[in-house]
């Protein structure tokens, strides 16, 4: 007999926004849905997070796309996808984790 289908996972995206202290998508949830990421994560991968979203903020210029140097924009993409895996490997039975990067 077949198993009914499993629901599917939600959705956490990391995608950074201007002035945003946080990257996750959670950040828009109600405070009661939200996860404890230190609990889940530990407080490196959070710590990093942060720093991307505050990295973000600091060096994109959304006007045109650019980080100011080829080294600022090298050491964004690099960090997103390694904290998008990080995400994969520690939640990714939880949540469908998504990576959305602004350009």
């Amino acid at each position: 007999m077949l198993s009914p289908a499993e629901p599917p996972l939600p959705e956490v995206w990391l995608c950074v926004d201007y002035g945003l202290t946080w990257p996750l998508s959670d950040v828009m949830w109600e405070e009661q849905d939200r996860p404890d990421w230190n609990e889940l994560l530990g407080q490196n991968i959070v710590d990093r997070l942060t720093t991307l979203a505050a990295f973000f903020t600091r060096h994109a210029d959304e006007e045109t796309g650019t980080f100011g140097s080829e080294d600022l924009r090298k050491w964004f993409d690099l960090e997103s996808v390694s904290l998008f895996n990080e995400l994969e490997d520690r939640v990714g039975h939880i949540y469908k984790v998504r990576l959305k990067l602004w350009f």
